[in-house]
């Protein structure tokens, strides 16, 4: 498949570029003291992503679990030995995690690491006075997300969120799995003050897919990464099932070094350069409006959207004579090679009730050169075809 679509792990997630699937068949030759392999490994991480420390773990939805484990047993072992138990002797209960309703996803994950979730706020956003009085004795953090798939309004501001943690004397995470690129933002919110961040080892980073590593910065950032190291593979603890290979550790931590070592501006400009062939060759066919969205910090899908541009196509349903938009994503997979495309985010990918349009994006992060002129063929052939009508 063609991936015009997103770095989703439901569609693999991220392709590995040569030099990290070369590092990782040389070690696989051999026997490493994998302790010391994940020690090494996440100082050369915090290195890269300027932070002061870092762990690598199998995935950002292991993260997840890991920082909430992390920040209710802290550094005390009695607590790390009866997680996910939060609510008896020596937890007691304090297992609070006090998070804006807005930005809640994959519950699941907070759940299996002892934490229990204290949503804040409405479908409409929420205040600082929400997260402050939510807080009681039974808080043991403040997390928050930092991604595409938060709803995109009425935030508290990133820095005024660290900040409540600091002032209550709690620990403070931030899902950031997908939020890459750009660069900065691998230690944008611990800039802010988070005390841990999570990032996807797959997706933009391009490592793989069963990879994530949380990074630590400041005094408690750096005990709570060491504490999920004590508790973690080849340890015992409720980090034990999280096991990364050392294959998974060395091909990480090459991409991650080749990604920052590329000229992220003109990684834009060539992925900007195939959105432009993808929007000229699709203008003019009756009934479909395209144009590039730059995701740039003018205009964007999503104010949390990684720097990528894609191209958005506007479909005229009475034009192209569609029932449903699924009709589009059937026609663009099938065929050689199929092609993987994407609905908007926050809106109805069907017709809403006051417009007879839909909208697909096609996703230029992982187009390789001169894929995107068979996507461009693919695409204006579905459109003019319509197979659908037959």
């Amino acid at each position: 498949m063609i991936n015009a679509c997103n770095w989703s792990t439901a569609i693999g997630g991220t392709y590995l570029e040569p030099e990290v699937l070369a590092a990782m068949k040389d070690v696989a030759h051999t026997f490493v003291d994998l302790r010391e392999l994940l020690t090494k490994a996440g100082e050369r991480v915090a290195d890269l992503c300027k932070v002061d420390a870092a762990y690598i773990t199998a995935g950002a939805a292991a993260g997840i679990t890991l920082c909430t484990a992390a920040t209710i047993a802290d550094t005390d072992p009695k607590k790390w030995q009866r997680l996910p138990f939060t609510e008896d002797s020596p937890v007691c209960g304090r297992n609070q995690i006090v998070m804006q309703a807005t930005q809640v996803a994959y519950e699941e994950q907070f759940a299996l690491g002892g934490g229990r979730l204290v949503k804040v706020g409405g479908p409409y956003g929420s205040t600082s006075s929400d997260i402050e009085n939510a807080i009681n004795p039974q808080t043991a953090a403040i997390a928050a997300g930092y991604h595409y798939n938060i709803v995109p309004r009425g935030w508290v501001a990133y820095k005024k969120v660290a900040e409540i943690a600091q002032n209550h004397d709690l620990p403070s995470f931030c899902d950031c799995a997908g939020a890459f690129p750009p660069h900065e933002n691998l230690h944008k919110l611990n800039d802010l003050g988070f005390d841990l961040t999570i990032f996807s080892g797959g997706k933009g980073i391009r490592g793989p897919q069963a990879t994530g590593i949380i990074l630590g910065k400041g005094p408690r950032g750096t005990a709570l990464i060491n504490a999920i190291y004590d508790h973690s593979s080849p340890n015992s603890g409720i980090g034990r099932g999280f096991k990364v290979s050392k294959e998974n550790i060395i091909g990480l931590l090459t991409a991650l070094e080749l990604v920052l070592n590329r000229n992220e501006q003109q990684e834009y400009n060539d992925q900007m350069a195939k959105a432009e062939y993808l929007a000229t060759y699709l203008q003019g066919i009756p009934g479909v409006d395209v144009i590039i969205v730059p995701n740039n910090t003018k205009q964007y899908e999503h104010p949390l959207m990684p720097h990528t541009p894609v191209v958005r196509i506007d479909i005229d349903k009475e034009s192209l004579g569609l029932s449903s938009i699924e009709s589009v994503y059937k026609a663009m997979r099938e065929g050689e090679p199929g092609i993987f495309i994407r609905f908007p985010r926050f809106e109805d990918r069907e017709f809403g009730p006051f417009t007879n349009r839909a909208s697909v994006f096609l996703f230029t992060y992982y187009l390789r050169e001169g894929e995107e002129k068979i996507v461009a063929d693919r695409m204006h052939n579905v459109l003019t075809n319509q197979p659908w009508s037959t």
